[in-house]
């Protein structure tokens, strides 16, 4: 079963809006960022459904290590945001030395992600 909730990205939008009493064929949660998969074990973890649900996050926040090695989050996904700026100074560059318009470029540019769970941590 697949279901779409607004967290507002925070921890405490998430567990406020996951009522998992309300879907007891849940059996997985992607989350959009690590703050709102914490949210999700605990409204898992209050419904009594821990184990039986898995939980995923994005960002590779440090927040979320503990949860990912003791098994209570499945993975998270590293974005390299400390690099992004980087990413896009590259293709400003690029764009430059060409002497391209910005009507000449892509309009998206892939940067890599890494998948993280706590058997790669």
């Amino acid at each position: 079963m697949a279901l779409f909730l607004c967290g507002n990205r925070l921890h405490e939008h998430l567990y406020d809006t996951v009522r998992l009493g309300d879907y007891p064929k849940i059996r997985a949660l992607m989350c959009g960022n690590d703050n709102m998969a914490m949210g999700a074990v605990d409204a898992v973890r209050d419904a009594g459904r821990t184990g039986g649900v898995y939980i995923t996050g994005y960002n590779d926040s440090d927040a979320i290590k503990p949860l990912l090695a003791d098994g209570r989050v499945l993975a998270t996904m590293n974005q390299f945001a400390d690099r992004q700026a980087v990413f896009g100074l590259d293709v400003a560059l690029k764009a430059v030395t060409e002497q391209r318009k910005q009507s000449e470029l892509s309009r998206v540019i892939e940067t890599p992600l890494q998948l993280v769970t706590g058997a790669s941590q």
